[in-house]
């Protein structure tokens, strides 16, 4: 079957010259829709919430529907990279792959909308906003009843990591549940000349700073996945006066809820405890529910490797990550399954990872990644075992 790889490039670089952030994407969700009515297929448009759309091949068929999901957000990342497609939007750019995402499932929904006559399955296309910020789309899609009549989901995510055309999948968690959190530190300001007058702020935020840092290296279990980032830190506003209030924010991520439950608990307890010893006092807040662990399921891997052992040699072993992925709530719903697919290749210079702003990928991967999504429909669309 055809896989029409001239018409991912051009989308993925349409799209990686107009990065646009969470749910506001009138110019990426305008050229998803024009592209879909370029190759005939109907869609929904914002009826799962804003800039999200639903495209759907053989809508009379109700036995068995297979979801394949897009996100199509960038982030709010400069980009450095001196190529002709670079962002035209200051201060935004795709550095997570999700223009190449979006574009392999519009090559994906090309290839099948030709032989849909040929299908006994329903497909559904789910172009998602918000994957990198707060609410999440793939919440808010699944919210609004998305997954009704979906009976299981796929989703790649391109990779820095491996050589381009590389395939990798588990089955199992593949990615972490993450939790950002804010913790503001009240003290007492006074000139500098008079400490013992006041509560130095600042003092006790790098007194929790480090106390937060044992957590991980000494009470969480080696083999259990934890990220516990301090990422900022502010306090004070001038050079002659101790710190009245100091805040500090991050993120915490693991690979299982209970670790989650206990990282949380510890971090009270010791910001409690350094307050209460320097006569300060605190608010820690855990900002959004935190983004549930992904999980792969393990029917759908083993579908997924069987079908894509006909398009590559081997499906390579797909490491869980500390990153989170909203793709967890589709999964939370009915079975899903994520896979990665590598876009590094060093001669042509693509060996960024994601979230940097050299990020850039060989775009060779896409008609790969296309590939199997379509062997796997056509493998299976006469439903799960």
């Amino acid at each position: 079957m055809h896989i029409d790889q001239p018409m991912m490039v051009r989308i993925r670089r349409m799209l990686h010259m107009f990065p646009e952030i969470g749910y506001a994407l009138p110019q990426s969700t305008a050229l998803v829709r024009a592209e879909l009515d370029a190759i005939g297929i109907p869609y929904e448009f914002e009826r799962y919430g804003p800039s999200t759309i639903v495209a759907t091949i053989n809508s009379h068929i109700d036995t068995f529907t297979i979801g394949l999901r897009a996100d199509m957000d960038a982030l709010e990342i400069v980009e450095l990279n001196d190529v002709p497609y670079r962002s035209r939007i200051e201060g935004q750019m795709h550095a997570c792959g999700h223009d190449a995402h979006t574009a392999m499932i519009l090559g994906t929904a090309k290839a099948l909308w030709s032989v849909r006559d040929t299908l006994r399955c329903r497909v559904k296309f789910l172009f998602q906003p918000s994957e990198e910020q707060r609410p999440s789309g793939a919440q808010t899609m699944c919210e609004h009843g998305v997954m009704r009549d979906i009976d299981c989901i796929l989703m790649c995510h391109v990779n820095c990591i491996d050589p381009t055309h590389i395939v990798s999948c588990c089955e199992g968690v593949t990615n972490a549940t993450t939790n950002a959190f804010q913790l503001v530190v009240q003290g007492k300001s006074v000139h500098v000349a008079a400490p013992n007058a006041g509560v130095d702020a600042l003092a006790m935020g790098i007194k929790i700073y480090m106390g937060l840092q044992m957590i991980v290296s000494r009470e969480i279990d080696p083999f259990d996945t934890c990220v516990l980032g301090v990422c900022t830190m502010h306090a004070g506003t001038t050079n002659s006066v101790i710190a009245g209030d100091c805040t500090l924010t991050g993120s915490i991520r693991c690979l299982k809820d209970e670790t989650l439950c206990y990282v949380r608990r510890r971090m009270d307890a010791i910001t409690a405890a350094v307050c209460q010893e320097m006569g300060g006092s605190y608010e820690l807040t855990f900002i959004d529910p935190p983004l549930p662990v992904a999980i792969n399921d393990s029917t759908l891997y083993r579908m997924f490797v069987a079908s894509a052992e006909k398009v590559v040699s081997k499906v390579t072993t797909l490491l869980p990550s500390p990153g989170g992925e909203d793709f967890a709530y589709y999964e939370q719903v009915k079975p899903g399954l994520l896979f990665g697919l590598g876009v590094k290749n060093p001669e042509k210079g693509f060996i960024h990872l994601a979230h940097t702003q050299h990020w850039d990928i060989d775009e060779d991967a896409m008609e790969t990644g296309a590939k199997l999504f379509v062997q796997f429909v056509l493998d299976h669309m006469d439903g799960l075992p």
